[in-house]
């Protein structure tokens, strides 16, 4: 399959390499909930039988992990804001 005939919307390589750097970002329990139940798309009744919890504890961590993710790219979205120029006085002396 070459690149043109890859379905639109999903996400590609680059996109997968920035998901699993903000997702380094999560605390292990919350990320081992989400790839449970985000990305392995295991109902949350499983998630919590595979991580030993209550299925409300996968939920909570789910959406803290949702959460976290967003504001990590959020943050990672934001420009750099540049360094202002040197004050003439400075660059004088």
């Amino acid at each position: 399959m070459c690149i043109r005939d890859r379905p639109r919307g999903l996400p590609g390589f680059d996109d997968g390499v920035a998901l699993l750097e903000l997702m380094d970002g999560l605390p292990q329990e919350r990320r081992e909930a989400f790839v449970l139940t985000q990305l392995l798309g295991l109902p949350y009744a499983e998630a919590a039988a595979l991580s030993d919890c209550p299925v409300g504890t996968v939920r909570s961590r789910v959406a803290r992990a949702r959460a976290t993710l967003m504001a990590l790219l959020a943050e990672a979205e934001e420009p750099a804001i540049p360094a202002p120029p040197p004050s003439p006085a400075l660059a004088a002396a």
